[in-house]
Order: C-alpha cells, then sequence, then structure tokens
C-alpha cells in the first residue's frame, strides 16, 4: 500500500535527467569524490549517493553516510545501490538538524542538494556542518527555492499557470487557496543571503553558481505532484485537489503558449572550511 507522503514525495522528479545534471554539475564544482568521508544529507532514495560514488577517486577506506528522516526513502537507496564492497555506505535514520548525533566522526565533506531551503533555523544547522566537517572540508548545496530563481522571462508562464490552476480548483472542486499558511520553503532567502550565512558560520566561499537550467514539461508536471509544492502554491488545499488541479493547469497553459521549456535557476555553494 502506498502512503500519502509516498504518492506526494520528490521521488518521480528526482529521477529526470534534467535534474541529474543539476545535482552533477554541484558535485563537479565542488569537486565531491576526492575525500575519504563523505555525508550526504537528506539523501532520500539514494540518487545523489550514487552520483557521489561514481566519483569517487580512491576507494580505499572510503565512508558515505547516506542521511534521510525517511526510513522509507533509505531502505529504497540500500536495495539500489546494493552491495559496495569497494566503498562502505552507511544508512543513517535522522533528521538533518542532527547531524551532530547522526554522524559521529569528523568528515571531509557535507553535501546537501535541493533542500536547505526547508530548514527553519539554518544558522543552526550550518554551524552543526562546521563541527562535524575537518579543516578544509567542503560544505556543497544547491537550491531552486530561492528569491531570483524565476527569471524574467518565466513570469508570464507562472502567472498563466497560477491563475488558470485556481480557476480549476474553484471550478472543480469549489476550493480556494489560503494564501495565510505558508510552508518553510516558499519564505525565500536571497542568494546573497546564502552566501552571508555560510560566510557569517566561518567558511570560505570556493563557488557561487547560478545557473538557468530548461526544465521540461515533464518536469513541472511531477513537481505538481510533490507535496511541499502543492502546500506552497495553494496552501490549506488538499494534495489530491491540488495536484489535479496543478497538472490540468499546467497542460491548458503549456499548449497555450505552444512551451518546450520554462526556466528556473539553480544555486550552487560550495565553502571550505576555514
Amino acid at each position: 500500500m502506498v502512503t500519502a507522503s509516498e504518492e506526494y514525495s520528490f521521488t518521480s522528479f528526482s529521477k529526470l535527467p534534467f535534474y541529474t545534471q543539476v545535482n552533477e554539475r554541484l558535485l563537479d564544482l565542488a569537486e565531491v569524490g576526492r575525500q575519504q568521508k563523505i555525508v550526504d544529507l537528506g539523501c532520500g532514495t539514494g540518487g545523489i549517493t550514487k552520483l557521489i560514488l561514481k566519483r569517487i577517486q580512491s576507494a580505499k577506506n572510503t565512508v558515505i553516510y547516506a542521511v534521510d528522516h525517511s526510513t522509507t526513502a533509505l531502505k529504497t537507496a540500500a536495495d539500489e545501490i546494493g552491495d559496495r564492497k569497494e566503498v562502505a555506505v552507511n544508512y543513517v535514520h535522522s533528521e538533518v538538524q542532527n547531524l551532530t548525533d547522526a554522524v559521529r566522526e569528523k568528515v571531509d565533506a557535507i553535501v546537501y542538494c535541493n533542500s536547505i531551503h526547508y530548514v527553519p533555523d539554518k544558522t543552526a544547522l550550518v554551524g552543526q556542518i562546521k563541527e562535524k566537517l575537518q579543516p578544509n572540508g567542503i560544505f556543497a548545496f544547491n537550491t531552486s527555492f530561492f528569491d531570483g530563481s524565476h527569471p524574467e522571462d518565466s513570469l508570464i508562464f507562472f502567472r498563466k499557470w497560477m491563475m488558470r490552476s485556481l480557476r480549476i480548483l474553484k471550478r472543480e472542486y469549489g476550493m480556494i487557496a489560503d494564501k495565510n499558511a505558508k510552508v518553510e520553503s516558499r519564505v525565500q532567502l536571497k542568494a546573497d543571503d546564502y552566501i552571508k550565512l555560510v560566510e557569517d558560520a566561518g567558511f570560505n566561499v570556493l563557488v557561487n553558481d547560478l545557473n538557468r537550467v530548461d526544465v521540461p514539461h515533464e518536469g513541472w508536471h511531477h513537481i505538481s505532484g510533490f507535496s511541499d509544492w502543492i502546500e506552497g502554491v495553494m496552501p490549506g488545499v488538499p494534495l489530491d485537489a491540488g495536484r489535479e488541479s496543478l497538472q490540468k493547469g499546467l497542460a491548458q497553459t503549456w499548449d497555450e503558449m505552444n512551451l518546450t521549456t520554462v526556466p528556473r535557476v539553480w544555486l550552487s555553494v560550495s565553502a571550505a572550511k576555514s
């Protein structure tokens, strides 16, 4: 039986090729794979862990800690990755905010893909990350949920998509969104705020990359089935009604505007512990 958290999860979106390329860019910019002890924070079903494994340059004595709050996601990751005799992969069930207890030893790199925007107390988390890293250890993260992630030429699409979706929601379900209820990922920082966050914690920023990505229809379709996206753009609306309204509105807007892709900007940051 599929649970609601699984049905409305990030998994289908995370398997799309363009999204893999976004995360490969971060790992390459941060040169992840040269280190011996690496944490994949918020690893989910293991997509980033697999990319890290491909980049391991010296397997001997290498350890990857795959940390996630979902036991279901960790089991999926372990099943898909399988036994790796050349590299130790330790699956750790923990909230990311409990990193200090989740991983006992100091590590060389911590990777946190597309999730930092969810964390309410980012300062506390980045402080834990710094304490967990060896001197000169690398903290690499990315996000597309920040103030500046929507290029100017994408705004008409978003306005039309949301207007159509809200009309469908009202017409077919008799519902309206509660604009006063916002999830944490919708309260967005600017790119410069993220840079200040890590610098204030005592990191030297090595990479500050803004990457414009052309997202195909399937990307927007799958993100419309993700609970946090639905709760962000249609707060207070049941997930099934939100998903159906968003996906129908998307299809209509896509056809009307004769689109092939819509751009979005990803912020990628790599920083070294001072």
